[in-house]
This record gives C-alpha cells, structure tokens and sequence, in this order.
C-alpha cells in the first residue's frame, strides 16, 4: 500500500518542479511544451536554439517580462507580432547568440539589419507593461 503512495507524491513533486520552473520569454526551447505546458507559448523554431514566444500578441498582453513587438508594420498584410524577451543592454539577452535592440533605433528599422531578417522592419507596440527600452533577437541571420 505504501508503493502507489510513494509513486503519486514523486509524480507530484516532479509536476510542481516543472510547473515552478516555466520558462520565460526569449528561453530555449525545441518544443512548444518546452516553453508552456498550458499552451499559451510557443517555440519559435526558427530562431537560434528556439526562441519561447507568444505569437499574434496585443499590446499589454505580454508578460511582464516582454514586449509586443510587430515584424514588418510598414505593410500590413504580412505584419506579424510576437512577444519578445525585453532587454537593456546586451548582456540581458541569451549571449552571444542574441542582442538588445531597440524598436525606435535607426538599426531596428534598416533594411538588412544584421539582427533582422532582409528587409524586416520592427515596431514596439503601445506596451505599458514592461519597462525595457529594447527586445532580445538573434545577433546573427
């Protein structure tokens, strides 16, 4: 009888483990599980070593820890919005494979930004949450 006691408490200590350790925004993932098991975060494979994000985002929605950001809002039809992990300085973000920029930066909205997909543009969305000035991307493409 001790047996199926002893089971159930490990099985939920390791649930309240992995439920205390959820991943933030801008963490690595291969899964989407990886980033949520609720659900509500995806993995955004594409990135270097996966990037946990929540796609479609609104403004404000994000958690505290992220920005809203929208990806090509100088054209509506392919604009996309993500949030992103909020930085200040570099060494917020996961080193060396991502960098801080900041939406209203010349950088951010250059075409061929080392930090941006070829001809991607980003803007911050009205976010009062966060209080970071900037969004962790990869430093690289």
């Amino acid at each position: 009888m001790q047996a199926p006691r002893f089971v159930f408490a490990l099985a939920l200590v390791a649930a309240l483990a992995e439920m205390g350790c959820q991943k933030v925004i801008g963490d690595s993932c291969t899964l989407s599980s990886d980033c949520s098991l609720q659900g509500d975060r995806a993995c955004d494979t594409s990135q270097p070593e996966g990037y946990c994000t929540v796609a479609a985002c609104d403004p404000n929605a994000c958690p505290d820890e992220a920005l809203c950001i929208a990806f090509n809002a100088h054209a509506p039809r392919i604009t996309r919005r993500y949030c992103m992990a909020g930085c200040t300085t570099d060494d917020d973000c996961r080193t060396p494979e991502y960098r801080c920029r900041r939406p209203d930066a010349p950088s951010c909205a250059a075409t061929g930004d080392e930090s941006l997909a070829s001809g991607q543009t980003c803007d911050r969305l009205v976010d009062t949450v966060s209080r970071a000035p900037g969004f962790c991307v990869p430093a690289t493409r």
